[in-house]
């Protein structure tokens, strides 16, 4: 070594680094939304009674996710309790609800104590016609009472399309400014029937990221 060079940096390189600067990356800030105790029990005799959910949710507590997400509790009595009982534990994480773009459901969620609502409803044209039948003027309209009510209790509210990737992307960024504007802390794109690829996943996010406000999280959810 030429004895007037400087020192080497001694920097591991990470095999998940970026390889390339992103003017719209926000990959050093990020968070873990949790949702065993809401996808957990979608499957065939899935059930956790409310003893094994607070264990759950204190294991993931414990090991430091940002979000929990719980079943809704407009599905059931029961869940209804539990998300009481979970969202008084007194967990460092946020205690999250999944509900429908519904105001029976919001207002059922917003008295659980939760911390937030994540409200979710189908914007593919296989979801507006055979799910519940809404055009996308009547999509954002419900959001928007959804969304204000929620935003009026004080609780945090992220916004969803369901099968996102099978949605027309002008309604997607027609809804998502709508949401946007309407003061959502974050909007949420979910690949329902596992359909998309990583390149799609980019492509979406990267259109979102550059028409959302820059104080608005995007929310990934995927199916294997």
């Amino acid at each position: 070594m030429p004895p007037n060079a400087g020192p080497i940096a001694n920097v591991a390189s990470s095999p998940y680094a970026p390889k390339f600067t992103d003017s719209l990356s926000r990959l050093t800030n990020w968070s873990i939304i949790e949702s065993t105790l809401r996808e957990g029990e979608q499957f065939a005799n899935a059930f956790f009674d409310t003893a094994k959910k607070i264990e759950i949710a204190k294991a993931l507590d414990d090991f430091g996710v940002e979000y929990i997400e719980l079943t809704s509790p407009a599905a059931s009595e029961q869940s209804r309790q539990d998300c009481i009982a979970i969202a008084n534990l007194g967990l460092k994480a946020k205690i999250l609800t999944h509900v429908r773009c519904h105001m029976d459901d919001a207002r059922i969620a917003c008295e659980t104590g939760v911390d937030g609502l994540d409200v979710v409803i189908g914007t593919s044209s296989y979801l507006r016609e055979f799910s519940h039948g809404k055009d996308m003027e009547r999509i954002i309209k419900d959001a928007t009472e959804v969304i204000n009510f929620v935003k009026s209790k004080g609780l945090e509210v992220r916004f969803s399309s369901e099968d996102s990737f099978r949605s027309d992307l002008v309604d997607l960024l027609n809804l998502y400014k709508a949401v946007d504007q309407l003061g959502v802390n974050r909007v949420g794109i979910a690949d329902t029937v596992g359909c998309a690829n990583p390149r799609q996943v980019y492509d979406l996010v990267k259109t979102l990221r550059s028409v959302l406000k820059p104080t608005t999280d995007i929310e990934c959810h995927f199916h294997n």
